[in-house]
């Protein structure tokens, strides 16, 4: 899991955090029921204080968007978050009525905004497909690699093998 940060953002280093994370999750790079980084190395990986990545972390709790095992883990919400439509289709809405001020405020014409809407969508599909692809790659490239292990053993019996060597 790989989060990038901007130090220069206006928006807070934890909810960049969380965005990343529910962008991850959303392209598939994170899989329901995958384990995240504990805190420690949450922080460490992208040097900020421990503080900073536990409350990421508590913030994608209470969305539900994750849940943390005592002594196990954090993991990504098998179930998603249990979501009422009125509730997800006004945060959306108000994220529409945010990207109209924002066009408006940099005079550009509102008449753009489906055309571009509708390439970012695109880039999601494809960025979405290419992590796809790239995790069933890793995931065929770890399964080939067990086989390679055991044939080193393979037609071994047990007075073959050197003194504490398993099979």
């Amino acid at each position: 899991m790989t989060i990038h940060l901007d130090p220069a953002s206006p928006v807070p280093i934890y909810l960049q955090i969380v965005d990343q994370v529910r962008r991850l999750i959303a392209l598939g790079a994170l899989r329901p029921g995958e384990r995240l980084p504990a805190v420690r190395d949450l922080a460490a990986q992208c040097r900020i204080n421990r503080n900073t990545a536990a409350r990421a972390i508590q913030e994608l709790e209470r969305d539900g968007v994750v849940r943390t095992q005592i002594g196990q883990g954090t993991f990504v919400a098998v179930e998603p978050p249990p979501s009422d439509s009125t509730e997800g289709e006004q945060a959306v809405d108000a994220q529409c009525d945010r990207l109209i001020v924002e066009a408006r405020s940099r005079q550009m014409p509102l008449e753009q905004l489906p055309s571009r809407l509708w390439r970012r969508i695109d880039a999601f599909r494809l960025e979405s497909l290419a992590e796809a692809a790239e995790s069933e790659a890793a995931s065929a490239a770890g399964n080939e690699a067990a086989p390679d292990a055991d044939a080193s053993q393979a037609g071994k019996g047990p007075r073959d093998r050197a003194p504490g060597e398993s099979s």
